[in-house]
């Protein structure tokens, strides 16, 4: 009966949570490049490339695009939506119990894409963690 549980649990918990987490890392990845490739071509087009300086400003983007895209999440996560509607309710009473019906499935897909701007903002920002310790050795 053990053996049975363990691969009830392998199977149905662990696979979408490692297929969601290599999303996020894909998406992850390609923020990463296309900083990258674009910081790259800004500097070599302005006569400014050197590694150094390119690092630097490749730290301050990370940083500034975890912190974004993280708090973006987390706004959509706690619901950003619920206040807009209650703000519509006052305006347009019968626009906002139009919405308010097809809620329940507006906030969980709300929800779950907060959690992976979250996850994407908070793994940025450890890039950027990571760049800075490693200009420093």
């Amino acid at each position: 009966m053990g053996i049975k549980v363990r691969e009830y649990v392998r199977r149905e918990h662990i696979k979408p949570v490692l297929r969601f987490l290599m999303r996020v890392g894909i998406v992850v990845g390609v923020i990463l490049l296309f900083d990258v490739m674009g910081l790259w071509f800004f500097l070599f087009s302005q006569g400014l490339w050197n590694l150094p300086r390119f690092i630097e400003l490749l730290a301050i983007l990370l940083l500034l695009e975890g912190s974004l895209i993280g708090a973006v999440g987390a706004f959509m996560f706690y619901g950003y939506s619920e206040y807009r509607l209650m703000g519509q309710a006052a305006l347009w009473p019968t626009l906002a119990s139009d919405q308010a019906r097809r809620w329940r499935e507006r906030r969980l897909s709300q929800q779950k894409w907060g959690i992976a701007m979250l996850i994407t903002g908070v793994l940025l920002i450890l890039l950027f963690l990571l760049v800075s310790f490693l200009t420093s050795i």
